[in-house]
């Protein structure tokens, strides 16, 4: 616990100098700059909402379909993103790895930052669509906390573990975006999860974003919760936080020897 506490506590400056970075550099010298914080989820969703809405037309229980697909896309876009940026992280710092003694966690809790400093501004925008289709959130919405601390966990478990081994075994990075791809279709964000067949949905709710992306829309819409799938996310999320710091913890000895 002291060694996972200790950027935050003894390195929070460099924390937040990568974190800026992280930020700044990835919209350097583009042509729109921050506005792609909002154009990628935004052009996403009108990809999804035309093609699932107008030609396959989803049961969504009554909810716009582009608020239905908006909910769970903003938190996996968070999801896939950071993990993304997180699998090169070190590869990209590799003279300060060489050169300065710290944390080298430090370097994707940054990524985990800079990326959750965008989902905040994407989430304004999930806000203005509420109120375009003059959608009414429910009282049970500030649940969404709770389970986006879950994901975060999970999130930062993945990024730690992909972080280490993609500068061991560089073709990881080309490996991540197939497994984010079918990561995705394999999660209910673009369709309902009423849709699995039966008899493979015991196998379905294995994937922990199952549980978090049915609970995001249950306590934002008011649908029943299923807490069991819930925590079996939560369980899943904290087991594979603990073996991506452990193994992250591990290897972080031979960083400066392989960059």
């Amino acid at each position: 616990m002291f060694s996972l506490l200790t950027p935050f506590r003894s390195h929070k400056y460099l924390l937040l100098q990568l974190t800026q970075k992280e930020i700044k550099a990835r919209y350097k010298q583009s042509f729109v700059g921050y506005a792609w914080i909002l154009l990628n989820p935004l052009a996403q969703l009108a990809i999804y909402t035309f093609v699932f809405s107008l030609v396959f037309r989803f049961p969504t229980n009554n909810i716009p379909y582009a608020i239905f697909l908006f909910s769970a896309l903003l938190p996996w876009t968070f999801f896939q993103t950071t993990i993304l940026s997180a699998t090169n992280c070190l590869v990209n710092h590799a003279d300060l790895l060489k050169k300065v003694a710290f944390p080298r966690e430090v370097i994707p809790y940054s990524v985990v930052l800079g990326k959750l400093v965008d989902f905040i501004f994407a989430t304004a925008v999930f806000f203005v669509f509420l109120l375009f289709y003059k959608v009414t959130l429910h009282a049970s919405a500030l649940l969404f906390i709770p389970i986006f601390l879950i994901q975060i966990v999970l999130t930062t478990g993945v990024s730690l573990f992909l972080a280490a081994a993609n500068l061991l075994y560089r073709d990881i990075q080309y490996l991540t975006g197939l497994i984010m791809l079918v990561w995705f279709y394999a999660s209910p964000i673009v369709y309902p999860l009423s849709l699995v067949p039966a008899e493979y949905v015991w196998a379905y709710k294995l994937n922990p974003m199952v549980g978090l992306t049915e609970a995001y829309r249950s306590v934002l819409f008011g649908y029943p919760l299923e807490i069991s799938i819930l925590l079996w996310s939560a369980i899943v999320s904290v087991l594979v936080f603990c073996f991506g710091f452990l193994f992250f913890k591990k290897v972080e000895r031979v960083f400066a020897d392989v960059v």
